[in-house]
């Protein structure tokens, strides 16, 4: 064999064996990525699913406080998240009016101090044809509060939004634009854009006439 076809050979070989390389770094990338699409698939799916669930939440001082139901539940593995569809909450304390809540949709986000950002607390949005209801008390009146979204901050005892809102206690009904509802104090706050209109008072019926 000359030199010159030694010199082809050896490069027909270099250029098969950079070629087979080629295709094998080209596998393990695929590989690799579908292993990754794989895993973050697992870990955006719902890994458990609970049906008509009948939940308690305790506070700190092993009191029952707030009563949660729904039509189902999904805990998210990824954000560590839970979606409740249908959800009825109660509030219940002894010394304290109850809350209920209802919405289409609820998503608790849980206290973690892995998560970014840092979740100090636990937080429930509700979402979609949200309402709110305390009913009449020794020294409080029935009120109904409706919007599209409120936030439940179940260890401070505190309900508020920055949307819209329509409030109905007594004769009064009141819009605004954000609320802040502490029922550990009973005090509610209207943010912006508050109006409000009374109920006119029924006229009394008119006497019989006399024959």
């Amino acid at each position: 064999m000359t030199i010159d076809r030694f010199r082809i050979w050896l490069a027909v070989v270099l250029l098969g064996v950079v070629t087979l390389g080629t295709i094998w770094v080209m596998e393990v990338i695929r590989h690799y990525a579908q292993d990754e699409q794989s895993r973050s698939s697992a870990r955006s799916a719902p890994d458990y699913y609970v049906e008509k669930f009948n939940f308690i939440r305790l506070s700190n001082n092993g009191k029952a406080n707030y009563h949660i139901t729904g039509d189902s539940l999904v805990h998210l593995p990824r954000t560590d998240n839970i979606e409740i569809r249908n959800p009825q909450i109660s509030s219940f304390d002894a010394d304290r009016q109850p809350l209920h809540m209802r919405a289409n949709l609820a998503i608790v986000s849980q206290k973690s101090p892995t998560a970014t950002p840092k979740r100090e607390h636990d937080e429930v949005h509700l979402y979609d044809n949200v309402s709110m209801e305390r009913p009449e008390g020794l020294s409080s009146q029935f009120v109904r509060v409706e919007s599209e979204y409120l936030l439940l901050l179940p260890d401070d005892d505190v309900v508020k939004t920055d949307k819209p809102i329509s409030i109905q206690t007594g004769k009064l009904k009141s819009t605004a634009v954000g609320m802040l509802a502490n029922n550990a104090t009973q005090h509610l706050s209207l943010l912006s854009k508050v109006r409000i209109e009374l109920k006119k008072r029924e006229a009394a019926p008119a006497a019989p006439s006399k024959l």
